[in-house]
């Protein structure tokens, strides 16, 4: 028997993310591309991000299309080739923002992500800079500056931005992750009473 689930944000009503949404309205239009063991993982975090950002699309699956040209060139959040030159995200006044593509997955569902679109691999890239330690407490990570998508588009949409209030993301983090914390211990208590 399925569990209730909301509408909104497409999880059982009993963890409903609908109350940790903190709007934000960037210039940048953002596109993940989801991996769909991700999809399927309750502490992901793009699910979330997408209700957050007004200009926002996830697909998910292994294999994406080309999206259709439009105004907005693509930018890739992904760490650059080594060697290759850190390419220059500005853009001109009266011209449009790119589209920031963000894979969602680990790792190595990333890199199969990769495998499967050669698309993307052509697209220029964005590396994040200055990568503080994650607020991801409900999920274990490698190394300490490995962060959530929404972490990561936090930072992202903050450097070809600048002078955009991320904070919002940020508060939406913190409520996601302190959800999470409430959920678990309580299915702690529920199989310690029985």
């Amino acid at each position: 028997m399925s569990r209730p689930t909301c509408l909104r944000c497409e999880r059982p009503l009993a963890g409903c993310l609908c109350a940790c949404v903190r709007p934000l309205d960037s210039a940048v239009p953002l596109l993940i591309l989801q991996h769909p063991e991700e999809a399927r993982q309750a502490k992901g975090t793009a699910r979330l991000l997408q209700l957050c950002l007004r200009h926002c699309e996830r697909r998910v699956g292994t294999q994406f299309p080309a999206p259709l040209a439009d105004a907005h060139p693509l930018l890739l959040l992904y760490p650059p080739d080594p060697g290759a030159p850190p390419p220059s995200h500005a853009w001109a006044a009266g011209q449009p923002p790119p589209r920031l593509v963000l894979l969602d997955g680990t790792w190595r569902q990333s890199r199969q992500l990769m495998r499967h679109s050669p698309w993307l691999q052509a697209l220029p890239r964005l590396a994040l800079t200055a990568t503080p330690v994650s607020r991801y407490a409900i999920r274990k990570a490698h190394a300490a500056h490995q962060l959530s998508s929404l972490e990561a588009a936090a930072l992202a949409l903050a450097q070809l931005q600048p002078g955009l209030d991320t904070q919002a993301l940020w508060d939406a983090m913190d409520a996601f992750v302190a959800l999470q914390q409430s959920l678990a211990s309580a299915g702690r208590a529920r199989a310690r009473a029985t």
